[in-house]
């Protein structure tokens, strides 16, 4: 009940906030009327409409290798709550899905999204629990199943009327097919009944089978710092400059969007900056290069002298450690990855990533790193054979779905 209140009560400020957030991410007219539940594409009837929820970027990136395994097969529809996610899927998949945005957890948007798109049942990624929605979908006989699932901490932790409204949710769940036996106990302990309740494994070791490969995009040797936040360019930046390092340091940020903001950070560290939503291009004099464009981290993983991963020297919890371990690259990682405990203890138990504890920390770390080829290369092959033991994953999830 108070759920429900307070969706309608704060409507309008809700409506504001995704005008606001349309805007700032360039989402366009589409963006705002389909996450009001607007102006959604009449899709024909079909036998089966597989709609797979992804809520950006992550998400899509985790789903890719199980859409990449349906598309020739079956109708998939995926939504996503941000522009961003859209661009990932239309790189990926260009028109071989369908997509649409997510409507906001309103009873009428989601009615009219289900009239319109016609989905026969539904799979989210990961852990986007919206109460209504999932009633909903019950009511029209829809298949709910959360795949790859994971809750954080602090979920357990909402206001006792907001964990209700979560555990009624999940009686409507018909799958959850967790990514570690510490999620699934977590479903639980929310309120998932456990018979459904499996696990499985990361679907993003799947990756592994699909990964792709392309030309080097840099002119020169360079360490890849992928997916930073906040403060971490500025603070790693820095480390870089005192070690005056051969080797140009290319930053790509988690949000693009905040490209403005990283180059007033930086501009004034090293005036030789270039960046590539202007077009510029390094040279061999170029200390520091900002990749703050879409989807351009797989070639530069590939490519890499050694990756540092975003995300883990901020209180983010960490970004995906798999996709450069596929390429086989030495990984190194600040000491928040709580969102990646499991992938980290599998490459730390077979020596495959290194965890340093601060940033300063990088000054010793990657010095004798960079000038040793040989402990680079043991680095990345022992990562590579980490993930290479999970490789049942993708043929699991499709045996428990389809």
């Amino acid at each position: 009940m108070i759920y429900q209140l307070l969706i309608r009560l704060f409507s309008p400020f809700i409506c504001l906030l995704i005008t606001k957030d349309s805007i700032k991410k360039q989402g366009g007219g589409n963006f705002i009327k389909q996450r009001l539940g607007l102006d959604y594409p009449a899709l024909p009837q079909v036998s089966q409409r597989i709609w797979i929820h992804c809520a950006s970027v992550g998400e899509v990136k985790a789903a890719e290798p199980l859409i990449r395994a349906l598309e020739s097969t079956h109708h998939i529809l995926v939504t996503t709550n941000t522009p961003t996610g859209k661009q990932q899927i239309s790189n990926l998949f260009q028109n071989k899905v369908d997509h649409c945005y997510l409507p906001l957890d309103w009873p009428f948007a989601i009615k009219h999204f289900l009239r319109n798109c016609l989905p026969t049942e539904c799979w989210i990624v990961e852990t986007e629990i919206w109460p209504n929605l999932y009633r909903i979908c019950a009511q029209h006989a829809i298949p709910l199943s959360i795949i790859n699932g994971r809750l954080s901490p602090k979920t357990l932790n909402a206001p006792s009327w907001l964990k209700k409204s979560y555990q009624q949710s999940l009686l409507k769940v018909n799958k959850i097919l967790a990514r570690s036996q510490t999620e699934a106990d977590r479903f639980i302990a929310l309120g998932a009944p456990p018979h459904i309740v499996t696990v499985l494994g990361n679907l993003k070791y799947a990756q592994i089978q699909a990964v792709p490969h392309a030309s080097n995009p840099m002119p020169r040797d360079y360490v890849l710092l992928a997916s930073s936040h906040h403060d971490e360019e500025l603070h790693i930046a820095q480390q870089w400059k005192n070690l005056q390092r051969p080797e140009l340091l290319v930053i790509v940020p988690r949000h693009p969007n905040r490209s403005e903001a990283i180059q007033k950070q930086l501009l004034s560290l090293f005036p030789d900056l270039k960046i590539a939503s202007k077009n510029q291009h390094p040279n061999a004099m170029t200390t520091l290069f900002l990749d703050d464009r879409m989807s351009k981290l797989m070639p530069l993983f590939e490519h890499a002298k050694l990756v540092i991963m975003g995300g883990s020297f901020v209180s983010k919890g960490g970004h995906n450690i798999l996709e450069p371990a596929t390429y086989q690259k030495a990984i190194i990682t600040g000491s928040n990855m709580s969102d990646f405990i499991e992938e980290m203890a599998l490459l730390q138990n077979h020596s495959g990533i290194i965890q340093c504890q601060n940033v300063q920390a990088l000054s010793k770390i990657l010095p004798p790193l960079l000038n040793d080829q040989k402990q680079r290369q043991i680095l990345g092959k022992n990562a590579f054979k980490a993930i290479q033991t999970q490789q049942s994953i993708l043929q699991d999830y499709l045996n428990q779905l389809l």
